[in-house]
């Protein structure tokens, strides 16, 4: 691993950033311009690896919540269909219903998040592997033009020289600035996702009209409740004027013999 201020992110960075870096510096050795270009994609050096290993559980994470908890949603279903009264059937179902839509917005969360690592993981890829096709072609125009160095024409190899270090920084520059608007323009596009929407409705917490609660001045009115009734001496429910309590609907066998 190389020394000097990229050691400690190279190491969270690949081999491939690594080794393009150090094919720069090479070429840097006779091309001195070259180093303005490698201080310039030493800003880009990220744990692309990192990236792919985050985008795999994010899409794995999203894959169990499209399958195994649809299942376990249509098992819910299934056991609330006998021995509940009317109404606590259907409070039971919409709390399910409540339940799958947090799901799916949750699963749809997580799908955007994969997403968007991936699209940041392809960028920096695509960064790289380009750098690696400039160093390259550097090292062997920087190779031809140092073996000019040792023959009548050394003045026009040194030219050469200082130009491909020149060449190599525009076009790094180039590579990178365009790293720099991907990145930028993903992460304007996730805050605008994951905050936006709360970020308007910041401005709109107040509840109005009916809805409107005056807190300091807010009581319980208990008219029309029934009074506190203790316990039968015998068990059960105490009686309640106006109100008849009634048990879930269970399926009691015959008498036997009849």
């Amino acid at each position: 691993m190389p020394a000097g201020p990229y050691g400690p992110s190279l190491r969270m960075a690949g081999g491939s950033a690594a080794s393009v870096l150090d094919d720069l510096r090479k070429a840097a050795l006779l091309s001195r311009p070259l180093t303005v270009g490698i201080a310039m994609a030493g800003t880009a050096v990220a744990n692309v690896p990192g990236m792919a290993d985050a985008y795999n559980n994010w899409d794995s994470i999203h894959a169990r919540l499209d399958t195994a908890n649809k299942s376990f949603v249509r098992n819910l279903g299934e056991k609330g269909k006998d021995g509940w009264i009317a109404a606590d059937h259907d409070a039971f179902m919409d709390a399910v219903e409540r339940y799958q839509e947090a799901l799916e917005t949750l699963r749809n969360y997580v799908k955007t998040t994969a997403g968007i690592v991936d699209e940041l993981g392809d960028a920096y890829r695509a960064y790289w592997l380009a750098l690696a096709r400039v160093a390259a072609a550097l090292l062997a125009g920087v190779a031809v033009a140092a073996a000019m160095l040792t023959t009548p024409y050394a003045a026009a190899g040194y030219a050469r020289l200082q130009m491909l270090g020149f060449v190599a920084n525009s076009v790094i520059a180039g590579a990178t600035g365009m790293l720099a608007k991907v990145v930028s323009a993903v992460a304007g596009g996730m805050s605008v996702y994951f905050a936006g929407k709360a970020y308007v409705q910041m401005y709109n917490l107040r509840p109005t009209r009916d809805a409107k609660v005056d807190f300091t001045k807010a009581a319980i009115d208990p008219g029309g409740l029934p009074p506190f009734q203790p316990p039968a001496p015998g068990g059960g429910l105490p009686p309640s004027a106006g109100f008849e309590w009634r048990e879930p609907r269970k399926e009691l066998p015959e008498p036997y013999g009849s």
